[in-house]
């Protein structure tokens, strides 16, 4: 498709110089976000419980209007419904009263419609509209509430231009993201087209018919990822993919993520199940189909709930023990042929390819990262300060070192090439030549280097070896991993056919398949938020969720990026803790996309590798 892809991006990061010259020379589209335009009001304000906002040495007339959001004390920002004076105003609701005069923050209204030209514009061009509905980067295992935004466009774009916009999900599937020479498999799923009735909707009923749009939205991105609740779920599904894999078995990146995909909703239906009671109906329609939750529950005995819980225990046991011997899944299969003479070839390897290296390295790759590690660890510890929705910031980490990478790679050339230039009595041949090798000299160290680190991995447990207590311990985990593959094959014939087309089907319809996850990520979202109202109504704290207000991104005037309170909950940093425990452990290495599999090739279904397990 020769069409151009006009990306969204915030008008915070279009205004920073380097990112804003890369997003203009790939035809970007700025987006003014109220959370970028917040700004401290003048003097202070006193609340005394009511809908009435009092101010001290105050200008409302000045920096107030109706619309903009007003935040008092780190409260959830209320609405602005009049501007009395330069010193009353009042706001939707009731704000609770303040300890005296506080300062206070305005987010101002937002006006788009600049935005919304260009964008209608690029469509009736036939160009792509780029957008990261979710509104910002984070770390988390699973889709943040999307924005109104992607959907307020297309159903826009019928209703006023006359266009039928569809909407094609893509999946950015990080492993290791975070770090240098991480991988990433990008999906695309099929196109979203919005149903006839949606638009009807939005005919009379605007924001029925933004939410009905989004919940499709949500499935179709989700068909695209692997969605989990937390990092240690996400681990147990990859531990279970290597496990259920024959050994020798290569796959490509897509049966990868397909089989990611199976085990995660497969796994997630069956540990809900395990929480409820046999029998238990309930639940929408969606989950009552016949491989939902619920009749996954009614189907599974007092045994079949037992042997789920004993065998999710010891995969995390076997997890924590290859972490604690610094030991990856695929090792445990050499490990009983290892002995002193692999010690002493992987240490010459070692050598060897440190040394092949080690001038390219010190020359070009190791200044360039180290300044951008610690630079980016700067914005990481920043923006897990603002943020309450990032565990471990990864997703900063990632975007900033390409970032810092992007001007020292330059800068440092031409350090160098000034020293040539001062110093180096060559001629211009010779210097051009130089200057040509560079790159290809720092892209050979790159990969010496990556391969002395893959080494240097083995080299810690075969050091181990050589001790007689971690010696029986690494000799039991072979035995340890057959006897997990023999009950994870069991476990799959046992409960596959409960799973409908997971198990059954080589194809699966991952849009129908996340139905039922988006319906239960939404139960929980509301569970969670039902769970935070009365914690905080008990406690009398400040910090609500930011309501949502409005039909149209023009009327949202509040983040879920946002700080609730100034404080983190519990939950977050229960969250974050958990990924900064398992950021080590997804070693998963998804192998390189080289175009389109041929059906031929397509993954066979569960039933058909469970007969190939041990």
């Amino acid at each position: 498709c020769n069409r151009q892809i006009s990306f969204m991006i915030a008008q915070k990061s279009f205004d920073r110089p380097l990112v804003g010259f890369l997003a203009r020379a790939f035809h970007c589209i700025p987006v003014s976000r109220p959370q970028d335009s917040i700004f401290k009001g003048h003097g202070k304000v006193i609340a005394d419980g009511t809908a009435t906002l009092r101010g001290d040495g105050t200008r409302f007339r000045e920096q107030l209007e109706v619309g903009a959001m007003v935040e008092v004390g780190g409260s959830a920002p209320a609405k602005v419904t009049e501007v009395v004076s330069d010193t009353e105003v009042l706001v939707e609701g009731e704000l609770k009263a303040t300890d005296g005069a506080v300062p206070y923050k305005i987010h101002p209204v937002v006006s788009r419609t600049s935005m919304y030209d260009k964008v209608y514009t690029a469509l009736k061009k036939g160009q792509c509209l780029g957008i990261f509905p979710e509104g910002g980067s984070h770390d988390r295992t699973d889709l943040l509430p999307l924005k109104a935004g992607v959907a307020v466009i297309a159903l826009d774009a019928h209703r006023k231009h006359h266009m039928t916009v569809p909407i094609v999900p893509v999946g950015l599937n990080y492993f290791q993201g975070h770090r240098f020479g991480g991988r990433v498999v990008v999906e695309f799923g099929p196109p979203i087209v919005v149903p006839e009735q949606v638009y009807t909707q939005h005919e009379t009923d605007r924001r029925g018919a933004v939410e009905a749009l989004l919940q499709l939205i949500s499935t179709g991105m989700r068909s695209v990822i692997v969605p989990t609740p937390d990092y240690q779920t996400l681990q147990q599904i990859y531990m279970a993919r290597r496990l259920y894999v024959p050994d020798g078995l290569k796959l490509s990146a897509e049966q990868t993520m397909d089989l990611n995909r199976r085990f995660a909703i497969g796994i997630q239906r069956i540990v809900r199940a395990t929480e409820r009671a046999p029998g238990d109906g309930g639940g929408s329609p969606s989950s009552r189909s016949p491989s939902s939750a619920a009749a996954v529950a009614s189907m599974m005995s007092a045994e079949d709930l037992r042997f789920v819980h004993e065998f999710r225990s010891e995969v995390e046991d076997y997890m924590s023990t290859l972490k604690r011997l610094g030991l990856k899944d695929h090792q445990v299969r050499q490990i009983g042929w290892w002995g002193v003479p692999d010690l002493v070839g992987r240490l010459l390897f070692l050598v060897v390819t440190m040394c092949l290296a080690a001038i390219p390295q010190l020359m070009f790759s190791l200044p360039v990262m180290y300044i951008a590690s610690r630079f980016a660890e700067s914005e990481q510890r920043k923006a897990l300060k603002a943020s309450s929705t990032k565990l471990a910031a990864r997703d900063v980490v990632m975007s900033y070192k390409i970032i810092y990478v992007l001007i020292l790679v330059p800068f440092l050339y031409v350090i160098y090439g000034t020293l040539i230039l001062l110093y180096c009595q060559w001629c211009w041949t010779t210097i051009v030549l130089v200057f040509a090798g560079c790159p290809f000299c720092a892209f050979l160290g790159t990969k010496a280097s990556e391969q002395g680190v893959r080494a240097y991995a083995d080299i810690v447990p075969l050091f181990q070896r050589l001790l007689p207590g971690p010696r029986a311990e690494q000799d039991k985990l072979p035995a340890r991993r057959a006897a997990l593959q023999k009950k994870l094959s069991q476990a799959v014939k046992r409960f596959g056919p409960l799973l409908g087309d997971l198990y059954q089907r080589k194809a699966v319809d991952w849009a129908k398949e996340m139905g039922w996850f988006t319906y239960a990520a939404a139960n929980a979202q509301a569970a969670e938020g039902s769970m935070a109202a009365s914690v905080s109504a008990a406690a009398d704290k400040e910090g609500d969720v930011c309501p949502d207000k409005g039909d149209a991104p023009d009327a949202a005037q509040c983040s879920s990026d946002m700080p609730k309170g100034g404080e983190e909950g519990a939950d977050t940093v229960a969250r974050r803790a958990a990924a900064a425990g398992h950021a080590e452990e997804d070693e998963v290495r998804a192998p390189a996309r080289s175009g389109a599999v041929p059906p031929q090739t397509s993954f066979a279904p569960l039933p058909a590798l469970a007969s190939d397990l041990v």
